[in-house]
């Protein structure tokens, strides 16, 4: 686990520098930027890593079968019900692998090891303003929605299941109509282990949550 967190913390620093770069260069020409009003939209897009927190499968030896860290996307939406509480729709995909346990059939072989998982939510997206200063606004993240998950394996079938949307982060304003922001998701749910070709166990729903480290860019039209 925490390897694939360092792993995902590397992806997403080349990103987060540019983001950085980029809010620099925008604030020296940009005017200071006009207040936040309701009935306003903003549209965002984002990069970064996923990481599961916990095994697809937990197997009684050490041999889980879970998904290891990948890159991933992100586009959303909102809308500004208030300056401080807009509502969200949001779209995530990952890409992940997986890495087979010890209670999958011996005879699994691919084509490939590769996962897409993909996300849709919607909720709210709360804003607490003046806190850090005119240019910094914590973000808290609170939704739900579907999860679906696309795997390659033999005998391996696809599946979507519900999951809750939960994220903390830190938004930068004050260049304009363009903001930066940082953001930690954890995306809550359960798998159903038959869906994978497992052997000797009896499948169950196991716990499956994940992490989504992402920088992104928004703007406000």
């Amino acid at each position: 686990m925490r390897r694939a967190l360092i792993y995902v913390v590397a992806r997403a620093r080349p990103v987060l520098g540019l983001v950085v770069g980029g809010l620099t260069i925008a604030s020296a020409a940009s005017a200071q930027s006009p207040p936040v009003s309701q009935g306003q939209w903003r549209f965002g897009a984002s990069t970064g890593g996923y990481v599961a927190s916990s095994a697809l499968i937990k197997a009684s030896d050490s041999g889980d079968t879970r998904l290891a860290a990948g890159p991933a996307i992100a586009l959303e939406s909102q809308y500004l019900a208030t300056p401080v509480v807009a509502v969200y729709a949001n779209g995530v995909v990952a890409f992940p692998t997986v890495h087979l346990g010890s209670d999958i059939q011996p005879a699994v072989v691919g084509p490939s090891n590769q996962v897409i998982l993909a996300g849709a939510t919607a909720g709210v997206m709360l804003t607490a303003e003046d806190w850090l200063g005119e240019h910094l606004e914590p973000t808290l993240r609170l939704g739900g929605g579907l999860k679906w998950y696309g795997f390659d394996l033999t005998g391996a079938e696809n599946q979507v299941r519900p999951t809750g949307d939960i994220g903390l982060g830190l938004r930068a304003v004050g260049v304009g109509k363009i903001e930066g922001m940082v953001e930690v998701r954890y995306l809550l749910s359960s798998f159903d282990q038959s869906k994978l070709p497992t052997r000797g166990i009896a499948p169950q729903s196991q716990q499956q949550n994940d992490f989504f480290l992402s920088v992104g860019i928004g703007i406000r039209p």
